[in-house]
């Protein structure tokens, strides 16, 4: 561990998670003389203190418990369709939209809750620091390219061999990023990862994708064009901010492992676009070979 690691670490021991976090995300703007003026302002807008409560509130609580914390929190009003879709019973891959982050992972807990009560996310693992007990329903991923290390991939691969093998219901937004937004003001999906093909393929898994409606505040999008760490430390603050927003969440019909055939990169191109049509126009999936 080199001298910079260690001082991080120890200062982490001393901070409180969501601290931790928010400061993860702004290196320039803590380098800078101003960053206690800037949190003085910054930290009230973020909802630091709800986010807070919320920290401390599921810290020790086992996942699902975590999980109906947040919901119970938020109270989405949830509008689902073609749950039917959804097997109710063996392995299966939902690959979604991202609009809008955390919220994303809540509103589909709460549409399949009751039809797939087995699920389990492939999310941040920054949610475990928060919250240890999610690890029963989260196979936890390094999205960030530079933290990524062999042992933290090596748990990504056997948590994922672990939810197919024990036939779950296996939740990815493949992006592993938020949707921007366009100069139209539209939101474009960002690109997905090959991944979302290879499982599909690797354990002959059917893939149902799904299409989320909703979009985060002003002041995202304000930030994304200002400064990236300002849009990145409002994880918290576009959480706290959907309560009781309306979320569309749309399944489209499964889709049989053997029609993913050709390279994963170009299938992952076209799941994706046949993900965002779920939500204007849906059509019927189109194999590439």
């Amino acid at each position: 561990m080199d001298a910079m690691t260690s001082s991080l670490a120890t200062a982490s021991e001393d901070q409180h998670i969501v601290d931790v976090l928010i400061e993860e995300r702004a290196h320039k703007l803590r380098a800078s003389a101003l960053w206690p003026l800037y949190k003085s302002v910054l930290y009230p807008l973020l909802l630091y203190k709800p986010a807070v409560k919320m920290a401390d509130a599921i810290a020790d609580k086992p996942a699902r418990e975590v999980f109906n914390h947040i919901s119970e929190l938020l109270a989405l009003d949830v509008k689902t369709s073609g749950l039917e879709h959804i097997p109710e019973t063996g392995r299966v891959l939902i690959a979604s939209t991202h609009p809008t982050g955390i919220p994303d992972g809540v509103a589909m807990f709460d549409a399949i809750k009751h039809h797939r009560p087995d699920m389990t996310f492939f999310a941040n693992r920054d949610a475990l620091r928060a919250a240890p007990g999610l690890d029963d329903m989260i196979i936890p991923v390094e999205w960030v390219q530079t933290k990524r290390t062999a042992t933290r991939s090596r748990e990504t691969l056997e948590g994922a061999i672990k939810a197919f093998n024990a036939e779950k219901c296996v939740v990815l937004f493949p992006s592993g990023r938020l949707a921007a937004m366009g100069e139209d003001k539209q939101l474009i999906e960002q690109e997905w990862l090959a991944s979302v093909a290879i499982f599909a393929r690797k354990y002959d898994c059917p893939v149902v994708p799904a299409h989320i409606d909703m979009r985060n505040s002003s002041l995202y999008y304000w930030f994304w064009k200002l400064n990236t760490e300002l849009r990145d430390i409002t994880l918290f603050h576009e959480l706290l901010n959907k309560k009781n927003k309306t979320y569309g969440v749309s399944f489209g019909p499964k889709i049989d492992p053997k029609d993913l055939k050709g390279d994963a990169k170009r299938v992952a191109d076209a799941l994706r676009d046949h993900a965002v049509a779920l939500g204007n126009e849906p059509r019927p999936w189109a194999p590439l070979a």
